[in-house]
């Protein structure tokens, strides 16, 4: 584990712009593929908390709402491979999903952190799910923002969801190769980020994940770098009887912060069947919270308080 000093392009602040008083350092992670980067906050010796954001977003997706929690916590925000600063899987084939799973027991391991409290928004949720679910002993309280699922592939739509996914994956391969890869000027790469997303984010947070997420070219227009291949989407392949499996294996306390906006992904029937398994356990809790799908990065006052008491306490008052 190691600072970021190498990037060329990386800006490396020991201190945010927006949250001067918030000590941050870059972090990089050696992987087989390359590297995964973050950024820790807070004291190394205070409590463990891995931070891990949504598809198609950064480390940067937290820095809202870091400073609003406890000082005792130490939080390390990760990039997931393909995001942000951190390396791309290996071209040539599909993302999956275990792979992201694995990515995050080789940070764990580097960090040398015997268990740890978890943040997960979204996909990173559902990677939090696997991880306490295989390796329990890991986590010791997990953290759901606006996370429900994955989602279960029916049987009967094997074949044709594992055909569409491979399909995508060429198209895009085809679309996005490097000599071809579109450029924008930040106006225009802000506005991608801001009109074309699924959940509406503010502008200041959209200027946060843009600085994890562009590359200057030499004339002075920016371009991507996040993994395309991630357009495709990103799920484990089980059916319902495995997707079970998976959520009764999550023994550790569960504090579920849901959006009062419907999901962006499967169901009511989906949701409801999942939300069953979840509230047979007496470590869960649920807490309906008024906003979108991203409202931890827009409004991270309205979430933070139930989050820090939670991973201070068994439970949090609701």
């Amino acid at each position: 584990m190691e600072e970021t000093k190498d990037y060329q392009h990386l800006r490396s602040p020991q201190k945010t712009e927006s949250l001067p008083t918030h000590q941050t350092v870059e972090l990089k992670f050696s992987v087989p593929w390359g590297h995964i980067a973050g950024r820790a906050w807070g004291d190394p010796c205070g409590q463990p908390v891995l931070c891990v954001h949504g598809i198609l977003d950064n480390a940067g997706s937290f820095d809202g709402l870091i400073p609003l929690l406890p000082s005792i916590f130490y939080c390390v925000c990760v990039d997931l491979p393909g995001h942000g600063y951190s390396s791309h899987f290996p071209q040539g084939l599909p993302l999956d999903f275990m792979d992201y799973v694995l990515a995050l027991v080789r940070v764990l391991n580097q960090l040398q952190w015997e268990s740890c409290c978890y943040i997960g928004h979204s996909l990173g949720g559902h990677l939090g799910l696997y991880l306490c679910s295989l390796w329990p002993e890991k986590v010791r309280k997990l953290v759901l923002l606006d996370t429900i699922g994955p989602m279960y592939v029916n049987a009967g739509m094997y074949l044709s969801h594992n055909n569409m996914m491979m399909e995508e994956v060429l198209t895009i391969e085809k679309k996005f190769s490097k000599e071809k890869s579109p450029s924008y000027s930040y106006k225009e790469a802000l506005d991608r980020v801001t009109i074309n997303r699924y959940s509406e984010i503010t502008e200041e947070v959209a200027k946060i994940l843009l600085r994890r997420s562009l590359m200057k070219n030499d004339d002075g227009t920016f371009r991507f770098i996040t993994d395309q291949r991630l357009k495709s989407g990103l799920r484990p392949l089980l059916n319902e009887r495995q997707q079970q499996l998976i959520l009764n294996g999550a023994k550790c306390p569960i504090l579920a912060v849901l959006s009062s906006l419907p999901r962006m992904i499967g169901t009511i029937d989906d949701v409801m069947t999942d939300f069953e398994l979840f509230n047979s356990k007496q470590n869960f809790q649920r807490i309906d919270v008024e906003g979108s799908h991203d409202l931890y990065m827009n409004y991270p006052e309205r979430v933070t308080p139930y989050i820090g008491k939670f991973l201070i306490n068994q439970r949090c008052a609701l």
